[in-house]
């Protein structure tokens, strides 16, 4: 596959002969095959590119000058023809995302927000990009610091919307927020004007979320299901200080214009999340924010998505994703390939490069102690005073559901110090230690492995063990059931938070309380929902 030419939320076209285009600073690359290979085509100018409209079939965007302008883009003969570029306006409007069509492709929509902090709106055309009026802009709270956060998140207000047309006519944007979820606005005027913005049910923390009309009608949604680890005190009062959330990028799929949700499947790991140098590595190029959570994507052939993920240029990905795998309700995993499947990562300590931690793996993977040619997970925590926290964790995803089990094989090692086990709706970080406050099941397995009302474990033999849920989208009737070796030891846990998504992550939390864990080893887990 390729890799994008710029920063992952513009730049991805797509033409009517089948050729798939991503532009980038005077350059393209370039796709005959449905994205299985690229070549690369020089240009003069990498900003005359565009979204082809379905009236007039021209191209057309708009993007945003050095000095705060805003200019449209409009071809004159197709993609490869003559273009008309003329200043729009002069508002400071940046991160211009492809243009939507919508009243049957008679009106372009471009969402927007300001570098002032005043929040986003919309431009909006009626004439083929000739003129633009410009919407109201909404605002959403700041993060304030309180409770587990010693200093408030970067404040960077209502940013990146993504906007949508809905069958009945409104339009709908989703905003990245410095909120533990995106906020969402409607529009029942073409987007003209927006109404006052309120939380949505999908989590993400300064993070972009992407929204997509499929061809078959469904909408695909792509953002980063994630939420940082807790604020420290602020080195500075301006930039967010370190970015902990951006190493993984999820998908769903709605059917019915957004009631209901299928996936919130992990689609993209970043491969360089247990780098020791992840922070330094490749100096100064590009844009140095080393995150996957910027995205754009584009319809393929055979209900395959093209996706454009990622912003430093080392750390951007193309990948092609079947809209069928968001259905599945199965996954999992022996370990055979590697840790590629998990989250493990621990940082060490100090802020290195743009906003980042260099880390080492907080798990490792281990010969079968009954089959050399099996390899199993081997989590531990010990001391190791070069680490953020001394903690360790892992976690692993699969299908949302709100019915759904969990089980996995696991072995409680010599030295085992105790262990948390947590169901979640999002990604944490592995090392979080108060992700288990909105975890919907928080289960703690003691040293002594007595469990409460149920049995003593041994140390040195395989369990498996079974965690069920029931309508964890309902508190008061939500519930959650452990069995180990097909003995049901708790039939009913309560909740302790429900979730609208349904369950898609398992935490192991393994703590350091001053002397070595030795924790676990896990031959092999599976999820059905």
């Amino acid at each position: 596959m390729g890799r994008p030419p710029q920063n992952a939320f513009t730049g991805l076209v797509h033409l009517e002969n089948g050729e798939i285009r991503h532009y980038g600073k005077n350059l393209y690359i370039r796709s005959l095959d449905q994205g299985l290979s690229w070549d690369t085509v020089f240009i003069e100018n990498g900003n005359l590119y565009g979204k082809q409209s379905p009236v007039n079939k021209e191209f057309l965007r708009l993007f945003s000058g050095p000095a705060g302008e805003v200019f449209s883009a409009r071809s004159i003969g197709g993609i490869d023809g003559q273009w008309s570029v003329e200043l729009v306006d002069s508002s400071n409007a940046i991160m211009l995302k492809p243009p939507i069509f919508i009243r049957f492709g008679k009106r372009a929509m471009v969402g927007f927000h300001t570098r002032k902090r005043d929040g986003c709106g919309s431009y909006f055309s009626d004439d083929n990009g000739k003129s633009w009026r410009k919407s109201n802009q909404v605002i959403v709270p700041g993060h304030k610091a309180g409770g587990f956060h010693k200093g408030p998140r970067w404040n960077h207000g209502a940013v990146e919307p993504t906007i949508i047309e809905l069958k009945d006519g409104r339009l709908w944007m989703l905003i990245r927020t410095a909120q533990d979820t995106h906020y969402e606005s409607f529009s029942e005027d073409g987007g003209e004007s927006w109404s006052d913005p309120v939380h949505s049910r999908f989590y993400g923390t300064i993070t972009m979320p992407t929204l997509h009309r499929l061809n078959d009608g469904k909408i695909l949604l792509l953002w980063s299901n994630t939420t940082p680890l807790p604020e420290l005190e602020h080195y500075s009062g301006r930039w967010e200080d370190v970015f902990t959330n951006r190493d993984a990028i999820h998908a769903a799929v709605s059917d019915d214009e957004g009631k209901t949700w299928k996936g919130f499947r992990e689609i993209y790991l970043n491969p360089l999340r247990n780098d020791s140098l992840m922070a330094t590595r490749f100096g100064e190029l590009g844009s140095l924010d080393r995150s996957v959570h910027q995205s754009e994507c584009v319809e393929l052939e055979d209900n395959k998505i093209l996706i454009s993920l990622g912003q430093h240029p080392e750390f951007r990905a193309l990948i092609r994703m079947d809209v069928n795998w968001l259905y599945e309700t199965e996954r999992m995993d022996d370990f055979s390939s590697g840790l590629e499947n998990w989250s493990v990562q621990s940082y060490l300590k100090g802020i290195q490069g743009h906003c980042a931690y260099n880390r080492k793996p907080g798990a490792l993977l281990a010969n079968h102690p009954a089959d050399p040619s099996k390899r199993v997970m081997h989590l531990m925590a010990r001391v190791d005073t070069s680490l953020l926290y001394q903690n360790k964790g892992a976690l692993f995803n699969f299908p949302a559901g709100t019915n759904g089990v969990v089980s996995f094989r696991i072995r409680f090692n010599k030295g085992f110090k105790g262990m948390n086990i947590h169901l979640h709706d999002r990604w944490f970080n592995p090392v979080d230690t108060v992700a288990r406050h909105y975890a919907m099941m928080h289960m703690a397995i003691p040293a002594n492995l007595h469990l409460d009302d149920g049995p003593v474990l041994s140390t040195e033999k395989w369990y498996e063990f079974r965690v069920s849920w029931q309508k964890v989208h309902d508190h008061s009737e939500g519930y959650v059931t452990l069995s180990i070796d097909n003995h049901i030891i708790a039939p009913r846990i309560p909740l302790l938070n429900s979730s609208e998504n349904g369950i898609s992550y398992i935490h192991f939390a393994l703590p350091f309380n001053g002397e070595t864990n030795h924790g676990i080893l896990l031959e092999s887990i599976n999820s059905q929902s």
